[in-house]
């Protein structure tokens, strides 16, 4: 019976797995479509002034609330991987134990390349509100 519930945890933790890593992909691909479409709003020959200043500061919103997700959905797949990871070794199962790990040293991984890719978002919508506030 222990067993039977260890290997419906475990398929509990792969499906959570599987759900984080899909939203990091299509969070990134809302993201940078959101703005893509703000960027083009702003260089349109007839938005005003104020409404640059307007699609600005929310485009730098939109960046902090989507590095702050990216972050969470990170923790999460994080934490899925690693309980699958410790229900896989006494189930006798390889799929999580033989999986490649990135080093624990290592900058470039899927969480922080999506909280990077949304702080230089933050990064550029600062840059684009001085440039109308002093152009």
């Amino acid at each position: 019976m222990k067993e039977d519930k260890a290997k419906q945890e475990l398929k509990s933790a792969e499906e959570l797995h599987r759900f984080e890593a899909s939203m990091m992909l299509g969070q990134n691909a809302i993201y940078l479509f959101i703005t893509g479409t703000l960027l083009g709003a702003i260089v349109n020959k007839d938005t005003t002034k104020f409404n640059g200043i307007g699609i600005a500061i929310f485009g730098i919103l939109l960046s902090l609330a989507f590095t702050f997700i990216a972050h969470r959905t990170g923790t999460n797949l994080r934490g899925a991987r690693n309980r699958a990871e410790e229900l896989c070794k006494p189930l006798g199962f390889k799929l999580y134990s033989s999986m490649y790990r990135a080093p624990k040293n290592m900058f470039i991984v899927g969480k922080n390349v999506a909280m990077f890719i949304c702080l230089i978002g933050t990064i550029l919508w600062i840059l684009v509100l001085l440039r109308i506030l002093l152009g």
